[in-house]
C-alpha cells in the first residue's frame, strides 16, 4: 500500500520549495520525490494509474490555453481520451505513441507566430503528447528512473507533463527571467498541484 504519511512528508517539503522560491518553481527533484512516495510497491497497475492520471489532470486544468489559441479544436480532447484508452488496456502503445508524437509535430509546423497566445498553447499540446506517451508504458518506475532533477536540462524534447502545464501558465520556462514570467500563474499553478491534483489522484 501507499505510504501515505510519506507522501504528506513530500507534499509538505514541495510547499516550502515553493515558497520560498521568487520565482515560483517547483523542482523536478521535489516533484520526482513525492512520485516516489506516491508509489504502491504491492500494486504496480495503481501507482502506473495515479502517474497518468495526475499528468491528465494538469493537462485539464492548463487545456483552457489551447482552446483560446485553436477554439474548436479538439487535439486536447483526442489525446487525453488516447491516454485514458491506454489506462484500460483499448489502445495499441505502439499506434498511440506514434500518433502522440505526430500531434506535437503537427502543432508546432502550423504555428507561425508564437506569440503570447499560441505559445502556451504549444506547451498544452507537449503536456498532452508527454501523457499519452507515458500511457504507453506501464512500468512504474517511468518517471522516477532518470536521475536528472532540473527541468531545464530535459530540453527540448524531454519535458515531463507537468512542468510543460507550468511554462503554459506561466509563458516561461525556469531558466528564463523573472520579468519575463508570470510567476503568480506559475505559483498558482504549482500550489494547486499539491493541494488538490495530488490529493484527488491518490483518493481515487
Amino acid at each position: 500500500m501507499i505510504d501515505m504519511d510519506a507522501v504528506g512528508r513530500e507534499i509538505a517539503a514541495g510547499k516550502n520549495e515553493l515558497s520560498s522560491s521568487d520565482k515560483a518553481i517547483l523542482s523536478l527533484g521535489a516533484r520526482r520525490r513525492i512520485w516516489m512516495a506516491m508509489q504502491d510497491p504491492d500494486d504496480n497497475e495503481i501507482t502506473y494509474r495515479h502517474r497518468v492520471e495526475l499528468e491528465i489532470q494538469c493537462v485539464e486544468h492548463v487545456q483552457h490555453l489551447w482552446d483560446r489559441a485553436f477554439p474548436g479544436d479538439a487535439g486536447i480532447n483526442e489525446m487525453i481520451a488516447l491516454a485514458r484508452e491506454l489506462i484500460e488496456r483499448r489502445a495499441d502503445p505502439e499506434q498511440a505513441e506514434r500518433r502522440a508524437s505526430s500531434f506535437l509535430i503537427d502543432t508546432l509546423d502550423r504555428v507561425s507566430v508564437f506569440d503570447s497566445v499560441v505559445e502556451p498553447a504549444t506547451f498544452v499540446a507537449d503536456a498532452a503528447s508527454h501523457t499519452v506517451i507515458s500511457a504507453c508504458y506501464r512500468n512504474p518506475g517511468f518517471d522516477i528512473e532518470d536521475p536528472e532533477l532540473d527541468d531545464d536540462e530535459l530540453l527540448p524534447d524531454a519535458l515531463e507533463a507537468s512542468y510543460s502545464c507550468a511554462i503554459a501558465m506561466a509563458n516561461a520556462a525556469n531558466w528564463q527571467p523573472i520579468e519575463e514570467t508570470d510567476v503568480a500563474a506559475r505559483r498558482e499553478f504549482w500550489a494547486w498541484y499539491l493541494d488538490e491534483a495530488i490529493p484527488q489522484v491518490l483518493a481515487r
